[in-house]
Order: structure tokens, then C-alpha cells, then sequence
């Protein structure tokens, strides 16, 4: 790849289009466009089995340039900012773009619908105050659906409406191109709320080009020194979080490859879906969170497995939340039988402060494991394990870009840690953004940090505690979900994976490990929903109590990690928060326990 600071981004050599320096997304659209009109690239699966919709790059030039004419009418003012909420389907696409070829910035949210009681709306509506957005764009059936809560909320009822689906594509002609520059902002992205307030981060064309380099150069692989293309993809993430809007809209256009999409509620209500669609494919990429393959394990049955030829899924990057090794284990082992191979799996780290990827495993490496002593990683060392007992596998994320920089920083100290200690990640390059929209303090406290050895070089405070290893990149863990008890830290997944394995009744990615200040001391609260059976569903002669699962969560974290669990509290499947991605919001989560919210399931 031909990418610096200095010579900007082209694109790949490869991929069909004008080789020269792009400058914004419009160029990479335009280009591609022109090159390849008639290449169908998105296809969507309105049922997760057949084709509903499709998208050759001419239409979607064609039906962007439509859309940001209609805009341009509508906009209040140069650089107005605009909602996009879109359900499943490619009209977010076209929207999308539109709105760049309008110099309009698009803000991706969730879709709505007309339910007072769906929490979106209340996330959509301080997404809309915080962005300050004037424009609503939708498809005109979600419009309709969603008019109880576009015209009773406050926030969002000012909001003029625009159904882009509506739009005639003849408008294409009458499109001239807006004033663009590689520092202009491009989109807003929200973070997922998975650690607080939502904030708008600025991505500016430079900083999306320069990250869409990175992962085509992270994701490598031998195929590409054959000269073959990069393979098709399937993803059924939604396009309003930053994976599935680089995934699912820009990655196809950078890299040339053709993308295959589904509805995200149909994976995971028959996460099946998933599977085949890649396997019908042969060669194939595909990315999703660490639940999405853990979900895959529990829900798809021998006989499907056997059904399924994976023997040619190129890359199964595993992103968005943190890896674990028993995932890892557990989804090659299940699907060997599909000719699965573990060298496919590429565990990779980001966040939408640095676009979206920072690092990843390249292709055919296979992920590295790491088992290593958890009382020394608490004192933040890293030391080989002895033996199984009171140790914790961490798993790679792979090499720094050459044009990046990753440094593990002593959050007392300021200075960068040595190889194998623990600090907070420091992250600076092209792709990261200069900072949140209409946040100065918060801005300059993430993204203004410095390296003493480094002067005038600006950092991206991560807020993610890890260590580098053999030049690897290993993620432990949230600084601020560390959990602090008599000077020794814990991290909480740790402590949750103990309580989902202390008894049948714990559910599955079900638990929560949150510390409170009660004035003295900090405590540690336990937040565990239970299965289905132990609410009363079982067949067994001798039911479950509340008291003989607490004791059991009380005596297995107290085995495994030396410290008392304060409280234990029982809820029922699917009360825990969740981003829309499948995160666990622990702050959300601590302080609904401090609110007295949270139900208690009725197994006493």
C-alpha cells in the first residue's frame, strides 16, 4: 500500500478505479462508480436466505447524487448535520453518501419505531441535541411508523423529515459537487454508551481513508500477493455502529469486494442464517463481536454444522468487544466439522475515536493465547501461569501499523510502560480523530495526551488498560470497569466468566461485576440472571433457591479471585443492559443497582 501523513490514501493496486491521491469519500465513490458501474457490490437478504434488494455502484452514485440535490433544498445552512435512521435493508447507503454529496454530515442512529416504551428514542433524542442535527432521514414506511415519537418528543419533532426512499434518481443530474477537503468532517459517530454518555465523534474524510488503508493493509494475506481480489463479505451488523458502517458501506467500496447483508435481528434469532450465507458463498470474510460466535456455539446444532462448508471463510475477524480465548476454543472446535479452520480467526482492537481499527491478527496467523498469572496481572505484570488455577488467557490483537503507534502508558507515572506491564493504551495516526463534537474538556482530556519522550505528538487516550508482547498488542481490560478492592485490581470479566461457571442456574453471558463506595470501603456486587429453569421452568424434583445459588457465586469468586462478594443479585433473562451491539453496559448497570431498578427474579 502507498499510504502516508505525507501522500495520502490511494487505493489498492487491484481494486478498479483512478490511483490517485483521495481526498475525500466522495472521490472513493465517484471513482469506483466510474470504474465499475455495472458491479452489483450490496446485496441484501430481506429474510437472511433470499436476495431483496440490490446495488451496482452506478446506482449508488446515481441515487446519492439524487438524494444530496433533495437535501441541499432542505438544509438550513452549509455543513447542517442529519439523522439517519434506517431500518435493515441499502436505503442507509444511499443516504449515507447522499448526504457526503451534499457536504451535509451524516449522524447514523438506530432505527425508530412508533413504541413510547423502545429506548432508542430517548438515545436517538440526545443524539439529536448533542449533534445539534436539523434533518431526519428515513425510509417513508419508518416515518410513518415512527410519527407517535417524531412528533411527541420535544428533540426530535423540530427535526425536518426527508424519506430518501422517496427521492426520484432523475434529481442525479441537476448535482454539482460540494466544497470538500481531506480535513472536513466527514460523519459523526456515536459511541456505543457501553461506558456512559454517548459522544459524537468527528471523523473526518482523512481520518476514514486513512483507517480503510489500515485494515485493508492489517487484514492482508497471501491470496493478495497471488493477485486474486479481496473475497466477498457478509455482515448483519448494524450499520449505525462504526463496524458495521465501515464493514457494510465503505470497506466494500475501498477494498473492491462485494458485501452480502442481513437483517441484524434475523442473526440473532437464527444465527444459522449467518453461517449459510457464508457458506454458499465459498470464499469468504466476515466480521462480528465475541458474542457473535458464542451465540453460533449454543444455537446451531451438529446436524446444521454438518450442512456448512466454512472451509473457505478467508477471515473471521473478531472485534467490538473483547476477544476470549474459551470463544475462540469453542467455535473452532464446534465447527471443525464445517472445515473450519482456527487459522481463519483474526482478533482485532478498536474504537470509533480512531475510526474503527487500531490493530487485528493477520490473516492465516491464527490468534496467539496467552495464559498468564492473575495476582501478578492485578499488580499489573504480565507472568506465565504456573498452571490453570489462578490464571487468565488473554488473547492477541496483533502488530502495530507501521503508521500507527500503540503505547502502553503507567497511569500514575505518565511514562510508557516496559514490555509485559500493564497500562492504559495511548494510540495516535491518521485515523484518530481530533475529538468530540461541542466537547472541549472531554476532548481534550481523550484526546490530547502526551508521551514525554514524544514532544508534540498528540495522543488518543483509550481508556483501555493492555500490554504489549512480541511487538502484540493485548487488551486486559476498562480502566474505569476495574474493579479496586483493599489496593489489588480486578478485572470484572474475570470475575463474571468465575459466576457463570459457579452453577447450572447462571446464565450464560448473563452477569455483571460492578464495585460500590459504601462510604468506607469499596464492595463488590454481583448482578447474575438466572436461566429459564431455575425460575421454575425445571423438571427436577428438587427446585433451585435464590440462597444455594448466591452461596455457590460466593464461594467460587472467593476461591478464584480471594475476595467477598458483598451482594448478590438474581435477575431475570434480559434484564442486564446491553448496547446495540451486545456490549454489557456496566456503568448503566451500577447504577441502576444504586437506583433500586432491578427486579429481583423470583426464586426464593
Amino acid at each position: 500500500m502507498r499510504t502516508s501523513h505525507q501522500h495520502g490514501v490511494r487505493l489498492p493496486e487491484g481494486v478498479a478505479g483512478e490511483h490517485g491521491v483521495l481526498s475525500t469519500l466522495i472521490d472513493l465513490c465517484r471513482s469506483r462508480a466510474a470504474a465499475e458501474p455495472d458491479r452489483k457490490s450490496f446485496v441484501f437478504l430481506g429474510d437472511g436466505v433470499e436476495e431483496s434488494g440490490s446495488l451496482t455502484l452506478a446506482e449508488l452514485d446515481r441515487r446519492a447524487r439524487a438524494i444530496a440535490v433533495t437535501l441541499l433544498k432542505q438544509a438550513p445552512t452549509a455543513r447542517a448535520r442529519a439523522l439517519l435512521s434506517y431500518p435493515p435493508g441499502l436505503e442507509f447507503h444511499a443516504a449515507f453518501l447522499g448526504c457526503i454529496y451534499a457536504g451535509l454530515i451524516p449522524v447514523p442512529v438506530a432505527p425508530l419505531d412508533g413504541t413510547r416504551v423502545n429506548a432508542k428514542w430517548t438515545r436517538v433524542e440526545s443524539i439529536a441535541a448533542s449533534s445539534e442535527s436539523r434533518l431526519f432521514l428515513s425510509t417513508g414506511p419508518l416515518l410513518a411508523a415512527a410519527e407517535p415519537v417524531l412528533t411527541g418528543t420535544d428533540g426530535l419533532a423540530r427535526l425536518g423529515r426527508v424519506a430518501t426512499d422517496e427521492v426520484s434518481p432523475d434529481l442525479a443530474r441537476q448535482w454539482t459537487p460540494p466544497v470538500a477537503a481531506a480535513e472536513m468532517v466527514a460523519y459523526l459517530q456515536y459511541s456505543s454508551g457501553s461506558t456512559g454518555v454517548p459522544k459524537g465523534v468527528a471523523i473526518t474524510h482523512s481520518n476514514v481513508l486513512h483507517n480503510l488503508s489500515l485494515i485493508y493493509d492489517n487484514t492482508r494475506r497471501p491470496a493478495d500477493d497471488a493477485g486474486l481480489p479481496r473475497p466477498s463479505s457478509v455482515s448483519w451488523l448494524p450499520p449505525h455502529h462504526n463496524m458495521g458502517l465501515i464493514c457494510n458501506v465503505l470497506d466494500p467500496l475501498f477494498s473492491g469486494r462485494d458485501v452480502t447483508l442481513l437483517p441484524p435481528m434475523t442473526f440473532v434469532q437464527r444465527p444459522l442464517t449467518w453461517l449459510r450465507a457464508i457458506s454458499r458463498l465459498g470464499r469468504a470474510d466476515s466480521c462480528a463481536p465475541n458474542f457473535a460466535y458464542d451465540l453460533c456455539v449454543r444455537r446451531v446444532t451438529d446436524a446444521q454444522r454438518r450442512e456448512l462448508d466454512l472451509s473457505r471463510w478467508e477471515m473471521a475477524l473478531v472485534g467490538g468487544e473483547p476477544v476470549r480465548a474459551d470463544t475462540l476454543d469453542r467455535f473452532s472446535a464446534a465447527f471443525a466439522v464445517a472445515g473450519f479452520r482456527r487459522e481463519a480467526l483474526s482478533p482485532a482492537y478498536g474504537l470509533a475515536e480512531a475510526t474503527v481499527m487500531v490493530t487485528a491478527v493477520p490473516v492465516g496467523q491464527g490468534p496467539e493465547v496467552l495464559r498468564v498469572d492473575s495476582e501478578a496481572l492485578a499488580a499489573g505484570r504480565v507472568r506465565p501461569a504456573a498452571s490453570a488455577q489462578g490464571s487468565r488467557e488473554l488473547v492477541g490483537c496483533g502488530p502495530i501499523h507501521p503508521l500507527s503507534t500503540a503505547v502502553a502508558v503507567d497511569r500514575e507515572t505518565g511514562k510508557p510502560c516496559e514490555e509485559d506491564e500493564v497500562g492504559e493504551i495511548f494510540v495516535s495516526g491518521p485515523s484518530v480523530a481530533s475529538g468530540y463534537l461541542n466537547a472541549p474538556k472531554e476532548s481534550a482530556e481523550t484526546f490530547m495526551g502526551t508521551l514525554p519522550d514524544q514532544p508534540g505528538e498528540r495522543f488518543l487516550r483509550t481508556g483501555d488498560l493492555g500490554f504489549l508482547h512480541s511487538g502484540e498488542l493485548f487488551i486486559t481490560g476498562r480502566a474505569k470497569d476495574v474493579i479496586i478492592i483493599a489496593g489489588a485490581n480486578h478485572y470484572p470479566q474475570d470475575i463474571e466468566a468465575t459466576v457463570e461457571a459457579s452453577h447450572p442456574a447462571v446464565r450464560e453471558f448473563g452477569t455483571c461485576a460492578v464495585s460500590v463506595d459504601d462510604g468506607a470501603h469499596e464492595r463488590l456486587i454481583v448482578l447474575a440472571e438466572t436461566t429459564t429453569a431455575a425460575a421454575g421452568g425445571g423438571e427436577s424434583d428438587e427446585p433451585v433457591t435464590a440462597q444455594e445459588i448466591k452461596r455457590e457465586i460466593r464461594r467460587a469468586v472467593h476461591a478464584g479471585h480471594r475476595i467477598q462478594v458483598h451482594d448478590v443479585v438474581l435477575l431475570k433473562p434480559g434484564t442486564l443492559p446491553l448496547t446495540t451491539t451486545g456490549k454489557l453496559q456496566r456503568r448503566d448497570s451500577r447504577d441502576r443497582y444504586l437506583g433500586g431498578s432491578f427486579e429481583a427474579a423470583l426464586i426464593e
